[in-house]
């Protein structure tokens, strides 16, 4: 979107009736072996590839996102983890979608790649779509976490020869993540940095304020010492085709 021209952006508006893809992430710790921006550049990724295939734009991602949780994220304590309240947040995305809107989208598509999330961009997308109908914009929104389904296949491929897998639960930093940054990005991943760790026991509540020593060292909930790029094309290619089938599904 931003590489456009206002004039050529309109057109493909217009003209084309293009979906607008809004990618959204976070910068947080993924460990010593990926970078701080992994959920924010997965989230581009699945965009500019599902938006390659549907013929739409992508607008600049949302690369901050909601605090990183104990449990599922490794908290928010280590360093370069920078994240946005809630009511933040919602305001952001919701301004992101009105300003999009009220140019004559009427399809828009948040895709999302940070599981803290999920609650507040569907908050947003309900302020954004009451403030564009009360203006007399029509526009539809669809909200998805890209890997929200992953086909059991595809998960006994992942952890195949894995005697104790971890489950998606643990999977912060380790073989899925790891995989795709492979895949998608692999001058970013640093293999030579993976370390090995016994796994976070969590209970099965919170508390705060947070306890950083429930979390392994490097921040990783498992280890993604087994990933290979071959691993990440599987992943990221069975995403890609939710992602696309979802699209199409509602934007006929």
């Amino acid at each position: 979107m931003s590489e456009l021209a206002w004039d050529e952006y309109q057109r493909r508006l217009r003209e084309e009736d293009a979906i607008v893809f809004v990618p959204v992430g976070a910068v947080e710790q993924h460990g010593y072996h990926l970078p701080l921006g992994t959920d924010w550049m997965m989230a581009r990724y699945m965009a500019r590839r599902v938006a390659a295939k549907v013929g739409g734009v992508v607008a600049e991602p949302i690369a901050y996102g909601a605090t990183s949780q104990i449990r599922t994220g490794g908290g928010p304590h280590r360093c370069g983890t920078t994240s946005l309240n809630a009511e933040t947040l919602i305001a952001l995305l919701h301004d992101v979608l009105v300003g999009i809107g009220r140019h004559g989208a009427r399809k828009i598509a948040v895709i999302d790649s940070h599981f803290e999330n999920r609650f507040f961009l569907d908050e947003a997308c309900h302020r954004a779509q009451d403030t564009l109908a009360l203006r007399g914009h029509e526009a539809r929104i669809l909200k998805m976490l890209y890997a929200e389904r992953i086909n059991p296949e595809t998960m006994a491929a992942v952890y195949r020869g894995m005697g104790d897998p971890p489950g998606l639960d643990l999977e912060h930093g380790g073989v899925l993540e790891t995989a795709m940054m492979l895949y998608c990005h692999p001058e970013l991943v640093d293999m030579s940095r993976m370390v090995d760790e016994a796994r976070p026991d969590f209970p099965p509540y919170d508390v705060y304020p947070v306890n950083p020593d429930w979390v392994p060292a490097s921040g990783c909930l498992s280890s993604g010492r087994t990933a290979t790029r071959e691993i990440g094309e599987l992943l990221v290619e069975e995403f890609v085709g939710h992602v696309t089938d979802a699209v199409r599904s509602e934007f006929r």
